[in-house]
Protein backbone atom coordinates (compact mmCIF):
# COMPACT_ATOMS: atom_id res chain seq x y z
CA UNK A 1 0.00 0.00 0.00
CA UNK A 2 1.17 3.48 -0.79
CA UNK A 3 -0.41 6.60 0.68
CA UNK A 4 0.45 9.90 -1.00
CA UNK A 5 -0.16 13.18 0.77
CA UNK A 6 -0.16 16.51 -0.99
CA UNK A 7 -0.80 19.44 1.30
CA UNK A 8 -1.33 23.13 1.61
CA UNK A 9 1.35 24.74 3.72
CA UNK A 10 0.39 24.67 7.39
CA UNK A 11 -2.44 22.15 6.98
CA UNK A 12 -0.58 19.39 8.83
CA UNK A 13 -0.14 16.98 5.94
CA UNK A 14 3.18 15.72 7.28
CA UNK A 15 1.73 15.26 10.77
CA UNK A 16 -1.16 13.22 9.37
CA UNK A 17 1.25 11.22 7.19
CA UNK A 18 3.43 10.40 10.19
CA UNK A 19 0.36 9.21 12.12
CA UNK A 20 -0.63 6.94 9.23
CA UNK A 21 2.90 5.58 8.90
CA UNK A 22 2.97 4.76 12.61
CA UNK A 23 -0.46 3.09 12.48
CA UNK A 24 0.46 0.88 9.52
CA UNK A 25 4.08 0.32 10.57
CA UNK A 26 5.43 1.66 7.29
CA UNK A 27 7.99 4.37 6.54
CA UNK A 28 7.08 7.96 5.75
CA UNK A 29 9.16 9.54 3.01
CA UNK A 30 9.52 13.30 2.98
CA UNK A 31 11.99 15.69 1.38
CA UNK A 32 14.94 14.74 3.61
CA UNK A 33 14.50 10.98 3.45
CA UNK A 34 13.78 10.96 -0.30
CA UNK A 35 16.83 13.12 -1.02
CA UNK A 36 18.95 10.70 1.03
CA UNK A 37 17.50 7.66 -0.77
CA UNK A 38 18.12 9.31 -4.14
CA UNK A 39 21.74 10.09 -3.19
CA UNK A 40 22.30 6.49 -2.07
CA UNK A 41 20.79 5.24 -5.35
CA UNK A 42 22.99 7.62 -7.36
CA UNK A 43 20.11 9.50 -8.99
CA UNK A 44 19.94 12.66 -6.88
CA UNK A 45 22.35 14.69 -9.03
CA UNK A 46 20.22 13.99 -12.11
CA UNK A 47 17.13 15.61 -10.58
CA UNK A 48 17.83 17.68 -7.44
CA UNK A 49 14.99 20.10 -8.28
CA UNK A 50 12.50 17.23 -8.18
CA UNK A 51 13.64 15.75 -4.88
CA UNK A 52 13.83 19.16 -3.20
CA UNK A 53 10.35 20.04 -4.53
CA UNK A 54 11.56 23.21 -6.19
CA UNK A 55 9.71 24.84 -9.07
CA UNK A 56 11.53 25.23 -12.33
CA UNK A 57 11.36 27.27 -15.50
CA UNK A 58 12.46 24.26 -17.57
CA UNK A 59 8.95 23.50 -18.79
CA UNK A 60 8.63 26.76 -20.75
CA UNK A 61 12.15 26.36 -22.11
CA UNK A 62 11.41 22.80 -23.24
CA UNK A 63 8.18 23.88 -24.92
CA UNK A 64 9.96 26.70 -26.73
CA UNK A 65 12.44 24.13 -28.06
CA UNK A 66 9.59 22.01 -29.45
CA UNK A 67 9.72 19.26 -26.81
CA UNK A 68 6.72 17.02 -26.25
CA UNK A 69 5.25 18.13 -22.87
CA UNK A 70 4.02 14.57 -22.17
CA UNK A 71 7.59 13.25 -22.30
CA UNK A 72 9.47 16.03 -20.48
CA UNK A 73 9.33 14.37 -17.07
CA UNK A 74 9.07 10.70 -18.01
CA UNK A 75 12.66 9.93 -16.84
CA UNK A 76 11.99 11.63 -13.50
CA UNK A 77 8.76 9.72 -13.01
CA UNK A 78 10.38 6.39 -13.86
CA UNK A 79 13.38 7.05 -11.61
CA UNK A 80 11.11 7.91 -8.67
CA UNK A 81 8.91 4.85 -9.23
CA UNK A 82 12.01 2.65 -9.33
CA UNK A 83 13.36 4.26 -6.16
CA UNK A 84 10.17 3.42 -4.24
CA UNK A 85 9.59 0.09 -5.97
CA UNK A 86 6.77 -1.98 -4.53
CA UNK A 87 7.38 -1.05 -0.89
CA UNK A 88 4.56 0.08 1.36
CA UNK A 89 5.01 3.69 2.48
CA UNK A 90 3.60 7.17 2.95
CA UNK A 91 4.97 9.75 0.52
CA UNK A 92 4.74 13.43 1.36
CA UNK A 93 4.54 15.60 -1.76
CA UNK A 94 6.74 14.92 -4.79
CA UNK A 95 3.71 14.54 -7.10
CA UNK A 96 3.10 11.12 -5.55
CA UNK A 97 -0.60 11.29 -6.35
CA UNK A 98 0.24 11.53 -10.05
CA UNK A 99 3.28 9.27 -10.23
CA UNK A 100 1.70 6.34 -8.36
CA UNK A 101 -1.88 6.85 -9.58
CA UNK A 102 -1.91 3.55 -11.47
CA UNK A 103 -0.91 1.45 -8.46
CA UNK A 104 -4.03 -0.40 -7.36
CA UNK A 105 -2.98 -0.06 -3.71
CA UNK A 106 -2.44 3.71 -3.87
CA UNK A 107 -4.56 6.11 -1.81
CA UNK A 108 -4.10 9.78 -2.76
CA UNK A 109 -4.84 12.45 -0.15
CA UNK A 110 -4.81 16.25 -0.23
CA UNK A 111 -4.90 18.13 3.08
CA UNK A 112 -5.99 21.73 3.24
CA UNK A 113 -7.29 24.32 5.66
CA UNK A 114 -8.38 27.92 5.83
CA UNK A 115 -5.60 30.43 5.31
CA UNK A 116 -5.85 32.01 8.77
CA UNK A 117 -5.59 28.62 10.45
CA UNK A 118 -2.58 27.65 8.34
CA UNK A 119 -0.84 30.91 9.14
CA UNK A 120 -1.56 30.36 12.85
CA UNK A 121 -0.06 26.85 12.64
CA UNK A 122 3.14 28.22 11.10
CA UNK A 123 3.35 30.93 13.75
CA UNK A 124 2.87 28.42 16.56
CA UNK A 125 5.15 25.59 15.44
CA UNK A 126 7.85 27.56 13.66
CA UNK A 127 7.78 30.52 16.08
CA UNK A 128 7.27 33.00 13.24
CA UNK A 129 5.81 36.46 13.22
CA UNK A 130 2.49 36.81 11.42
CA UNK A 131 4.20 38.47 8.46
CA UNK A 132 6.80 35.69 8.23
CA UNK A 133 4.12 32.99 8.48
CA UNK A 134 2.00 34.64 5.76
CA UNK A 135 5.06 34.74 3.52
CA UNK A 136 5.89 31.07 4.15
CA UNK A 137 2.33 29.92 3.49
CA UNK A 138 1.99 32.00 0.32
CA UNK A 139 5.36 31.06 -1.19
CA UNK A 140 5.18 27.38 -0.20
CA UNK A 141 1.76 27.00 -1.80
CA UNK A 142 2.84 28.86 -4.93
CA UNK A 143 5.98 26.72 -5.26
CA UNK A 144 3.97 23.52 -4.82
CA UNK A 145 1.43 24.67 -7.40
CA UNK A 146 4.15 25.48 -9.95
CA UNK A 147 6.13 22.31 -9.16
CA UNK A 148 3.08 20.08 -9.54
CA UNK A 149 2.03 21.72 -12.79
CA UNK A 150 5.54 21.34 -14.23
CA UNK A 151 5.88 17.66 -13.37
CA UNK A 152 2.31 16.51 -14.05
CA UNK A 153 0.50 19.05 -16.23
CA UNK A 154 -2.27 18.91 -13.61
CA UNK A 155 -3.59 21.56 -11.26
CA UNK A 156 -2.32 21.03 -7.72
CA UNK A 157 -5.11 20.54 -5.19
CA UNK A 158 -7.82 19.82 -7.78
CA UNK A 159 -10.17 17.26 -6.21
CA UNK A 160 -10.39 14.94 -9.22
CA UNK A 161 -6.68 14.14 -8.82
CA UNK A 162 -7.05 12.71 -5.30
CA UNK A 163 -9.12 10.08 -3.53
CA UNK A 164 -9.70 12.34 -0.53
CA UNK A 165 -9.46 16.11 -0.02
CA UNK A 166 -9.71 16.90 3.67
CA UNK A 167 -9.78 20.13 5.67
CA UNK A 168 -7.33 18.78 8.23
CA UNK A 169 -7.44 21.91 10.35
CA UNK A 170 -11.19 21.84 10.72
CA UNK A 171 -11.31 18.11 11.43
CA UNK A 172 -8.06 17.95 13.42
CA UNK A 173 -5.02 15.84 12.60
CA UNK A 174 -5.96 12.75 14.60
CA UNK A 175 -9.50 12.60 13.19
CA UNK A 176 -8.11 13.23 9.70
CA UNK A 177 -5.78 10.23 10.08
CA UNK A 178 -8.69 8.14 11.40
CA UNK A 179 -10.87 9.16 8.43
CA UNK A 180 -8.12 8.10 6.01
CA UNK A 181 -7.67 4.78 7.84
CA UNK A 182 -11.43 4.14 7.59
CA UNK A 183 -11.36 5.00 3.89
CA UNK A 184 -8.42 2.66 3.29
CA UNK A 185 -10.21 -0.15 5.14
CA UNK A 186 -13.20 0.32 2.83
CA UNK A 187 -11.30 0.45 -0.49
CA UNK A 188 -8.37 -1.83 0.33
CA UNK A 189 -9.77 -4.67 2.45
CA UNK A 190 -7.12 -6.46 4.48
CA UNK A 191 -4.99 -3.33 4.84
CA UNK A 192 -5.06 -3.35 8.65
CA UNK A 193 -1.68 -3.51 10.34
Amino acid sequence: MIITIARQSGSGGYTVGAMLAKYYGIPVYDQDSLCQMAKEAGIYDQMPMFFNELPTNGFLFALSMGADPDKINKPTTEAFMNLIGSRDCVIIGRCGNYIFRDRKDCVRVFTCGNKEGRIAMKMKYWHLTREEAEDVVFHSDQNRKDYHKFHTGENWGEAKNYDLCIDALRLGHEKTARLIIDYISAVLPGSRP
